[in-house]
């Protein structure tokens, strides 16, 4: 998808110039906007392709100052197409030729350009999932050894090979820290989207209305009122099968907001998540603009369905950090994720729960080794009251549960939990306090209770 991306891109750029700045012939300030793309681009480092894409990028302002000095006379959104074709050429050869293979106990891998060998015993491998891939389910595998590196953009599921290399190939992790916006940028071009649409709808609306003046104002803005309504309480139908259908002869033994889990052989459990309509989606205590219940069912307000579908995607990309991020923070217990059913994944079984008969003499050092842990990695920690922990057979707790933030996701976690969810819950609270391990304040057992 990055080539299209790009693609879209330059021709936005082009559209604008000849719109707004009535440039459509080749022009010194058309080339230098070229120019200035490209090197934003080109920090930015998207995929491995970046760097090719630049110099095409690049190529393309040099040939519009090349035609600027001669006497010919082409239309720049010729130029624009051209380099938009050569941009998708080059990532449909791209695809064609990425390979990631083992053969013989030694990993071959390809790029578009590079092909390396790497000896997994003393091979580091590296997923770095910049953002809209991370929900694409594609990503980029970084290997590294003593001599060289390899970077692989555009793999299909790259924290699942990063896994197989690691538990069933000896690869070893390399260490890294999640960026400071991690998936924000993506939040805030979709409210950015909605505001626009908003915008556009009040304006027809605003138009539309036979009145003038306040009039006008006032009407305009209670019928945007209630077209929203009327657009986010349209019912829509739920999925029509039970995620969970094939795991109910096996024990339940959780429910929660999102899941359900279940008793699975050889140490692990398996945990559900479920679409808006199954499982217990109960939103009684939230402020969302429903009309009629809130419970979902088999027919579901817009509203509830875009909600839930948002939160189920932060769980499983809070599920992926844990499979990336549980080789550098010692409380998270092993996670695996199920390819055969969406929305589900294993994680090993933890004996103990979190009591006070139960408690490590140490717990407020682990408290402090999964705060330490958290800050080099660059993350936090939330919903961590007390049933959130468990403790294993060698007295070491661990985090069963509670999503994974970056620190600028949580900020903007904080503010929408408390205006939407506001009624249930109070605010956030640090555990023991430790800032980067934070629970809500409301009803459940949290560990200071526990401990104190």
């Amino acid at each position: 998808m990055n080539p299209i991306f790009l693609s879209t891109e330059i021709l936005f750029i082009d559209f604008i110039l000849s719109k707004w700045f009535f440039i459509e012939t080749c022009s010194i300030v058309g080339s230098f906007v070229l120019f200035v793309f490209a090197t934003i681009y080109s920090w930015f480092d998207f995929s491995s392709q970046t760097k090719l894409q630049t110099y095409v990028i690049c190529m393309a302002a040099i040939f519009e100052l090349g035609i600027l000095s001669s006497e010919l006379m082409i239309d720049r959104t010729l130029i624009q197409l051209s380099l938009c074709t050569a941009i998708l050429v080059c990532g449909v050869f791209h695809i064609l030729v990425l390979k990631l293979r083992i053969i013989d106990g030694s990993i071959h891998s390809r790029s578009l350009f590079r092909a390396k060998k790497f000896n997994p015993e003393n091979t580091t491998v590296e997923i770095r999932e910049p953002g809209i891939s991370i929900i694409m389910k594609t990503g980029d595998l970084i290997l590294r050894n003593d001599n060289s590196k390899i970077r692989l953009s555009g793999l299909k599921n790259p924290d699942l090979i990063r896994r197989k290399l690691i538990d069933k190939f000896g690869v070893l992790p390399h260490f890294q820290r999640a960026t400071w916006a991690g998936t924000l940028w993506i939040f805030l071009f979709l409210i950015i989207v909605i505001a626009v649409i908003e915008c556009c709808l009040f304006i027809l609306i605003n138009q539309a209305m036979p009145a003038n003046g306040v009039t006008q104002s006032v009407g305009s803005l209670a019928v945007w009122f209630i077209a929203n309504m009327c657009i986010l309480n349209v019912r829509i139908p739920r999925y029509p099968n039970d995620p969970a259908d094939d795991l109910r002869h096996q024990t339940k033994i959780a429910e929660g907001m999102w899941t359900e889990i279940f008793h699975e052989k050889d140490g692990w459990v398996t945990k559900q998540f479920f679409r808006c309509g199954w499982g217990h989606n109960d939103y009684t205590e939230h402020r969302v603009p429903v009309i009629g219940s809130k419970i979902c069912g088999k027919w579901n307000p817009l509203v509830l369905v875009i909600i839930h579908s948002a939160m189920l995607i932060y769980q499983m990309i809070g599920v992926k950090r844990r499979i990336v991020y549980q080789d550098f923070i010692r409380a998270l217990p092993k996670t695996k994720l199920e390819v055969r059913a969406p929305y589900r994944y294993s994680q090993q079984w933890v004996e103990n729960e979190f009591v006070s008969e139960n408690m490590p003499q140490d717990v407020h050092s682990q408290m402090s080794d999964l705060q330490e842990d958290l800050s080099r990695v660059g993350l936090f920690i939330d919903d961590m009251h007390a049933a959130n922990f468990r403790i294993d057979q060698g007295s070491k707790i661990q985090a069963i549960d509670g999503e994974l933030y970056t620190d600028g996701e949580v900020f903007v976690k904080s503010l929408l939990v408390r205006l939407v969810d506001g009624h249930r819950v109070e605010g956030m609270s640090p555990v023991l306090g430790y800032d980067r391990i934070v629970r809500w304040v409301d009803h459940r057992a949290s560990v200071d209770d526990i401990l104190r």
